[in-house]
């Protein structure tokens, strides 16, 4: 079993490492997060007195390992009376702990969005402004998303939940939410190097983003084919940006984005397909 301590640091290369960019066709959210936002995303906040081991506090204690998986259930022993209320609360921390490993896959594979409206679930004490649910076999991972104060179309994770398909409610946090967007690609930016890469693109959007790339082309009087289209999509992928014509005629600018051999050797070999059908526009 994974230690606290564990959970902690596996959450933060996640999401402190990097940003992230979720586009729908209405808009882009930029989810951004700092390491305090964890603890709370781990459920800590259900332990000691109000908010004792969130925030900067709550990340503290989990790094110099003042509290661990031993003194959780102490914890929870100490503050709630009965054996039930005592088995619910371990249940629900461990389901967040036991699942926060898949906050990767959420952000890599197809997700919904929800617009969350709390006058919409005046029961439930989750307060946030979007819902990104994510179904992974048995189940159904949510994560808050809250507006920063900071900042235009600038968001945090502010809660985090796992239901299974077996549990009565197991859709209480969405079934209510009418207004679903669909994401058509995340973008993830590393923090410190700042580069990008396209990790989930649906189906539909890259379709659209072929077209786009073969009337790009076509528009430059340059000629097309599958190849071509593929591997120009690839790079789009992989440095998370669209690449125009004059961007892709700029060897040196392309070669110079490459921070692994593996990027290195993609950029060569189209750079030799480029160059091959007499592209030097």
């Amino acid at each position: 079993m994974r230690t606290l301590l564990q959970i902690f640091q596996d959450t933060k290369e996640v999401l402190c490492r990097y940003d992230y960019y979720i586009h729908t066709q209405k808009r882009i959210l930029h989810l951004t997060n700092s390491e305090i936002k964890i603890p709370h995303l781990m459920g800590m906040q259900y332990l000691g007195n109000p908010n004792q081991f969130t925030g900067d506090y709550g990340a503290y204690a989990i790094k110099k390992q003042r509290i661990t998986m031993e003194s959780v259930e102490k914890l929870v022993r100490k503050y709630y009376k009965t054996e039930e209320k005592q088995r619910r609360v371990l249940e629900m921390i461990h389901r967040k702990l036991d699942n926060l490993r898949g906050l990767g896959e959420m952000f890599s594979s197809y997700s919904r969005l929800y617009l969350y409206k709390n006058e919409q679930n005046r029961d439930s004490k989750f307060q946030s402004d979007y819902l990104l649910v994510h179904e992974n076999g048995k189940k159904i991972l949510h994560l808050g998303l809250v507006k920063s104060e900071s900042g235009k179309d600038l968001y945090h994770c502010n809660s985090f939940m796992t239901t299974y398909q077996n549990d009565r409610d197991r859709d209480s946090f969405f079934r209510s939410l009418p207004q679903h967007y669909e994401i058509t690609k995340i973008v993830r930016e590393n923090k410190d190097t700042k580069h990008k890469e396209t990790i989930y693109q649906s189906m539909e959007a890259e379709q659209r983003e072929k077209f786009g790339i073969e009337k790009m082309l076509v528009t430059a009087g340059i000629q097309i084919d599958k190849k071509l289209i593929n591997f120009i999509l690839r790079l789009n992928k992989k440095f998370g940006i669209y690449h125009t014509v004059d961007m892709i005629n700029d060897n040196e600018a392309l070669l110079r984005k490459c921070t692994d051999k593996r990027e290195k050797n993609l950029v060569t070999e189209f750079l030799a397909l480029w160059e091959g059908k007499g592209n030097g526009i």
